[in-house]
């Protein structure tokens, strides 16, 4: 989701340690990652239950079906001339 490189994640580091101190660092990052694994799962059921309302297997076929269609009716258009 995020590309954070270690630069990034070191910078972060050294300034939570300074605004925030040593001491309440560890349980402030446990608590945005827990909030964060949260927010991620609550995002993912979101996810599925709109591709499962509006049908998105059916459509993910269609499309794919529709597409083989199209590339065997070139196929046999280049055959034909």
């Amino acid at each position: 989701m995020f590309q954070i490189g270690f630069l990034e994640i070191l910078i972060i580091f050294v300034i939570g340690l300074i605004v925030i101190g040593p001491n309440k660092l560890p349980d402030l990052v446990k608590k945005i990652i827990k909030l964060y694994k949260k927010l991620e799962i609550k995002f993912n059921n979101f996810k599925s239950d709109f591709e499962a309302d509006i049908g998105s297997e059916e459509l993910k076929k269609d499309i794919f079906n529709e597409l083989r269609m199209e590339e065997l009716d070139q196929n046999n258009q280049s055959k034909d001339e």
